[in-house]
């Protein structure tokens, strides 16, 4: 009987933890394919398609944060190849750089919210910090990724393009992107994981983690 019961709660457990990923998946594409997904900061703009892959890795664990992230790369390779928007659309068609660095995403969130809820603790001032801190990492992986498979992969076809002579060149573009645009993005996806994350955990009183 007690087995029955907790194939039972397994079940439910599991259909919970696919709901969520189904809903983050959701909302994934339509930030993706609206204005939604990028918030005006001044002159720039940070794109936030990314939290909702942070989001389903902090509370669903690595490995859903790794499928939600492989899901996201999928959304931008296919945004890429039927609706470019900027002169680097192009680029990611190739799935070593819309895809795999994406797939690192949640994974990363997870394991830096987690080793920082161990230094902070589990109350609410250390869950809101280890949120905040997750959602900063899990942005900063995707800008950082993603830019340096652009410039292993696509370093000639950058210079071209920006009209730059040398490597050096280029690597002092991609390293000012990280410096501010990238920043504000990490700012502001931290703020939007910690408000999510923290309510969320708030309301169910535990987390969808498999044990």
């Amino acid at each position: 009987m007690e087995r029955e019961q907790e194939e039972i709660m397994n079940i439910r457990s599991e259909t919970r933890r696919l709901t969520f990923l189904g809903v983050m998946l959701a909302v994934t594409f339509i930030l993706s394919v609206t204005p939604i997904g990028f918030v005006p900061l001044g002159s720039v703009s940070a794109t936030i398609v990314h939290v909702p892959t942070i989001i389903t890795g902090i509370v669903l664990g690595p490995l859903y944060g790794l499928v939600m992230g492989t899901f996201m790369g999928i959304i931008s390779l296919f945004n890429a190849l039927t609706r470019p928007v900027t002169a680097l659309d192009p680029l990611f068609i190739n799935p070593l750089v819309s895809v795999l660095p994406r797939m690192a995403i949640g994974v990363v969130a997870y394991y830096t919210y987690s080793l920082t809820k161990k230094i902070a603790g589990s109350k609410k001032v250390g869950q809101t910090i280890s949120a905040a801190v997750g959602g900063i990492f899990g942005s900063m992986t995707n800008t950082i990724l993603v830019l340096s498979m652009l410039y292993i992969i696509y370093v000639k076809d950058l210079m071209q393009m920006y009209g730059i002579d040398t490597t050096g060149g280029i690597r002092a573009m991609l390293f000012t992107i990280i410096t501010t645009n990238a920043v504000l993005e990490a700012i502001v996806a931290g703020v939007i994981t910690t408000a999510i994350v923290v309510t969320y955990f708030a309301v169910n009183k535990s987390n969808l983690i498999k044990k």
